[in-house]
């Protein structure tokens, strides 16, 4: 069999695993299941958001090397903690939200919307690589940071979207290659159309990275590219036998009002070179999209996601689930990307963007992500609202260092859509304290 045929194969027989997975839950997905349970506290954050935030990268702070087509974006940050206690933050430097290779290879009427919005500048934008994955270091939890160093180059892939530190010491880090938006919605019916459309764009894989030197240099190790159409990993965890799982999105079915995203959950048993799909959950209801999670205290994994704010735990390393249970009360968009840390007395501490309350919101567990305690308007706590798309890591002293992307700065000196990377520091009140959240300079002395 030709190796095109295989992967034709292969790919077929994984996509009627997600289909007969999602039918199967179809009828318990238009159900309405219980929110997680939830303690609502008068408290809230101590400490003035301007005064703790500090600015890592931006068009005017710590800017990465202008390359051909920067805008001065800097953003889509994530945080890891090494075992030297290094600080060591990615991020995308680019010149918009996507930071694509140009010249645009989407659908011409796609294109044409470009074109009609308020960001028609992208379409004639000059950016051959597209944008740059860039990383700093920190070796003084925070107060100084290295200049931003670029990951290898691979045209379409414009950040790194998590980074992990294995038992071992080595790390490994993700990032997801998205050169030909918007075609997946709209494939062409016919086949011979279809194959010559998909020929040059698909499958989208997210490629793996390896370092052995704590960061100082990269390589591509591996991919995963069981689907056609994917978003990024965001959370990358290490099992109890060394194992890596790796949940992402995948967009199954093409055509327009057929694109709901569900979840996949990747295993690699030789530290992410090879993957194999070990399950899948969702719905046929509504997206599951941008898993956010990792393991718990109790050694449960436990998975939020965009946009219902789906909450699933799994007893068994991820190879089965439990139905999902929202996060938040309501409907629409109640949460989005963001990242689970655990501090050294096992509170789990979810920090997440998007829905009510805006940017930058945490809340935090006590027991194993059983009971969530959350602020007045059952929201999270706000720990910084410029930071959209947070990422979290825990310090020595069992404080919270948390990254985010505050974008939206507009025009400056390399383009015309400024973003910077934010920091800032936090602790979870005790609960003789009374709960709640207290802000604290980056780099200060720290909590006994």
């Amino acid at each position: 069999m030709s190796h095109s045929c295989a992967w034709i194969c292969h790919r077929v027989s994984l996509l009627l695993v997600v289909l007969s997975v999602l039918a199967g839950a179809a009828s318990a997905a238009a159900q309405e299941f219980e929110p997680v349970a939830a303690k609502v506290v008068e408290a809230g954050t101590t400490g003035d958001f301007n005064q703790f935030r500090q600015i890592l990268a931006s068009p005017s702070v710590n800017t990465p090397e202008p390359f051909q087509g920067f805008g001065g974006w800097c953003g889509w940050p994530d945080v890891c903690r090494l075992q030297n206690g290094d600080l060591f933050v990615v991020y995308s430097a680019g010149y918009w939200h996507a930071s694509w290779p140009t010249p645009l290879d989407q659908p011409p009427e796609m294109l044409e919307q470009w074109k009609r919005s308020g960001v028609g500048w992208i379409v004639e934008w000059d950016c051959p690589t597209g944008g740059k994955m860039v990383w700093i270091r920190s070796r003084d939890n925070g107060k100084t940071w290295t200049r931003p160093k670029a990951f290898p180059i691979v045209p379409g892939c414009y950040y790194i979207s998590d980074v992990l530190q294995l038992r071992d010491g080595t790390m490994l880090a993700a990032a997801v290659k998205h050169s030909s938006y918007g075609w997946w919605e709209r494939m062409p019916a016919t086949p011979m159309e279809f194959a010559k459309v998909a020929a040059r764009r698909f499958p989208a894989p997210n490629v793996i990275f390896r370092s052995d030197d704590n960061g100082d240099s990269w390589r591509e190790i591996g991919r995963i590219s069981d689907f056609p159409w994917v978003d990024a990993i965001y959370s990358m965890s290490e099992c109890p036998d060394g194992s890596v799982l790796a949940p992402y999105s995948v967009c199954p079915l093409p055509g327009a009002g057929r694109s709901i995203w569900v979840c996949v959950l990747a295993r690699s048993e030789d530290q992410g070179k090879t993957w194999a799909t070990l399950s899948v959950l969702g719905s046929n209801e509504f997206d599951s999209h941008e898993a956010l999670g990792g393991y718990l205290p109790d050694g449960s994994i436990g998975l939020a996601m965009r946009p219902r704010s789906t909450w699933y735990r799994s007893l068994d390393h991820g190879r089965t689930w439990s139905e999902p249970q929202p996060l938040h009360p309501g409907s629409g968009h109640l949460l989005s990307r963001g990242s689970l840390s655990v501090t050294p007395d096992g509170v789990a501490v979810l920090a997440y963007c998007g829905g009510p309350g805006g940017s930058g919101r945490v809340i935090y567990s006590r027991d194993s992500g059983n009971t969530w305690m959350k602020t007045t308007g059952d929201l999270g706590f706000q720990f910084d609202p410029f930071a959209y798309y947070p990422d979290t890591c825990v310090l020595d002293d069992g404080t919270i260092f948390a990254v985010g992307s505050h974008e939206g700065l507009g025009q400056n000196q390399y383009g015309p859509a400024g973003a910077e990377v934010t920091a800032m520091r936090f602790r979870i009140k005790t609960l003789a304290e009374g709960e709640g959240i207290e802000l604290l300079p980056i780099g200060g002395p720290p909590i006994k």
